[in-house]
């Protein structure tokens, strides 16, 4: 669901002898679970289904997995796992090229999602809802912004990543400080914070703002401004809308004070790796507040029990406080590959796992992601640290969305923006305008290039 977290070792290709099969109609279930569904007269059949779920989170998943054969006896699932997830499209992509696409698929990231529905490689899965009368509305509005494109829904959400602001109570108790609702407020209350050696490097900091500080980007800053990336055209917007170069100000003189080398250094001392370890910054009180997604609750309750913390929506920009508890949501998606050579079972998994409370609530138990139906959010059965809470909201508010948006080339286009920003928070940078005006017209070139319409 992460990239950072789930990138694991190697990755492996199962070889599926496949027929091709259209977008048919579902069958006569429902959601939240009916054993209904399969057309015929439920002869035994094995479906295979692809996923990136390793480890820990891989036992979780199949526990749960194994209630759909429960409802649904004559379909058996060969869940195969594949460790890379940074791999796993393109693997899924070349499957269903190659004419040997498994019947299923679970990915971690709906970043190929409009190259997926606009290409072909999933199916419209809206016959299938419609058959079974199951509308998009069980879900957040944010689903819709990375789980449909260029007139196809072809990916349902199953649990979700959602991000906002984590605090040290303790520090902020200290300081006599409330936890921030503007980023003024943030950085104001960060050098407060902020505890120096006597060499004046960081030995607390009290927000980090380099870019790829753990999940934190300047796109993030960005959507805090209410930033657009596409004008109605589908042109790039960075260079002639003011929120970026607000949110790129404003990062950077937060890291001037600072001093980017100091930043460095803390960087490469209690960043990368320590991330996803129990030398976690965080956990361990070297950082007073940081952008996270709600999967940090679950490794402080396993790492840092006894931390004193609390979560809040990340800051807006001071004129942009409506925007409060709008963040960046998403994460696994499920769908049906063209060529799936078992298309209605394979939906009857898409629909166990994307609509099914009895799946969803205790995933989220028991990975620590957010429950994407309605009903599962409220259920009574998540067992969820009340910090947790902040993550439900977020992924409920109409104003979410995934970020940036997608497109039928994938989420390569806006390496030109990652770029630049690597070299703006180092300082290389002596002209933001013509620099984002660069930015604009390089991701122009390289959707052109690919082939984007």
């Amino acid at each position: 669901m992460r990239r950072v977290l789930r990138a694991a070792l190697a990755a492996a290709l199962l070889t599926l002898v496949a027929a091709a099969a259209g977008c048919g109609g579902g069958g006569n279930s429902s959601s939240g679970g009916n054993s209904g569904g399969s057309n015929g007269s439920h002869q035994p059949v094995t479906i295979t289904l692809w996923h990136p779920w390793t480890g820990r989170e891989k036992k979780i998943f199949e526990t749960n997995l194994a209630t759909f054969h429960t409802k649904y006896p004559w379909i058996t699932v060969n869940a195969v796992s594949f460790p890379n997830s940074d791999t796993f499209d393109n693997q899924v992509i070349q499957a269903v090229k190659g004419g040997n696409p498994p019947d299923a698929v679970l990915s971690f990231g709906p970043d190929y999602d409009g190259q997926y529905c606009s290409s072909g490689i999933m199916q419209d899965l809206k016959p299938y809802m419609d058959k079974d009368g199951i509308s998009t509305s069980i879900f957040s509005p944010a689903a819709l912004t990375y789980s449909q494109f260029d007139g196809k829904l072809c990916m349902l959400p199953s649990l979700t990543d959602a991000y906002g602001l984590y605090y040290n109570k303790d520090m902020l108790a200290a300081k006599g400080i409330e936890p921030p609702k503007t980023l003024t407020e943030l950085a104001d209350d960060a050098k407060k914070l902020t505890v120096r050696n006597p060499d004046g490097s960081i030995k607390v900091a009290g927000f980090v703002p380099l870019q790829d500080w753990e999940q934190f980007g300047i796109t993030d800053l960005a959507t805090a401004y209410g930033a657009q990336f596409f004008d109605d055209s589908g042109n790039p917007v960075i260079s002639k809308d003011p929120a970026w170069a607000s949110a790129f100000q404003w990062q950077k003189d937060l890291i001037d004070w600072y001093g980017y080398d100091n930043l460095v250094k803390f960087n490469a001392a209690y960043g990368g790796d320590a991330e996803f370890s129990p030398h976690n910054a965080f956990e361990t009180g070297k950082v007073a507040m940081t952008w996270d997604g709600e999967w940090r609750t679950s490794f402080i309750a396993d790492e840092a029990p006894h931390l004193n913390y609390g979560t809040v929506p990340f800051p807006t920009a001071d004129d942009k406080t409506d925007l409060l508890g709008a963040q960046r949501v998403g994460g696994t998606v499920v769908g049906i590959p063209d060529g799936s050579k078992h298309p209605q079972e394979a939906w009857d998994l898409v629909k166990f796992l994307s609509t099914d409370d009895d799946y969803i609530v205790p995933m989220a138990n028991g990975v620590g992601n957010v429950p994407t139906t309605k009903t599962s959010a409220t259920s009574p059965d998540l067992k969820l640290p009340p910090q947790f809470q902040t993550f439900i909201d977020v992924w409920n508010n109409p104003k979410s969305r995934f970020w940036p948006p997608i497109t039928a080339t994938g989420s390569g286009y806006y390496k030109p923006l990652t770029d630049f920003e690597e070299k703006w928070q180092a300082g290389n940078v002596t002209d933001l305008q013509t620099g984002l005006e660069q930015v604009d017209e390089q991701i122009k070139n390289q959707l052109a290039l690919s082939g984007a319409p």
